[in-house]
């Protein structure tokens, strides 16, 4: 089992290995779009660039490496962001959804997640 931590939600979340990460927060019922998303997102082909997140811990290779599609859509975005859609999970890792506004405590957030281990 791996354990995604969601630091905006304040939650850990067990899943499998292999499992698609916006699957599992969608699963969660966690928000992961903002508005743009929530009208038109494309339902996971990696097509519509609203399902963003922010890898924030974690090894290396807690996560999928980057697709096609991802290097293409994330050119000009921070290096630790995925595409939920096109991600799986390796092992456990931080996550920041939404990281494309992210909240006000997001300092506290990330100095509160250094302060936890994470399990394995």
């Amino acid at each position: 089992m791996a354990t995604i931590r969601f630091i905006r939600e304040g939650i850990d979340v067990q899943c499998q290995p292999g499992e698609n990460l916006r699957d599992l927060v969608i699963k969660e019922k966690l928000q992961l779009y903002g508005l743009k998303g929530i009208l038109g997102n494309c339902g996971g082909a990696g097509q519509c660039s609203t399902c963003f997140v922010s890898v924030e811990g974690g090894n290396n290779n807690s996560l999928s490496p980057l697709t096609v599609v991802e290097e293409e859509k994330l050119k000009n975005r921070p290096e630790n962001w995925r595409l939920a859609c096109q991600t799986l999970v390796k092992s456990s890792s931080v996550i920041l959804t939404k990281p494309q506004s992210p909240p006000s405590n997001i300092d506290e957030l990330r100095e509160s997640n250094n302060n936890k281990k994470l399990p394995r």
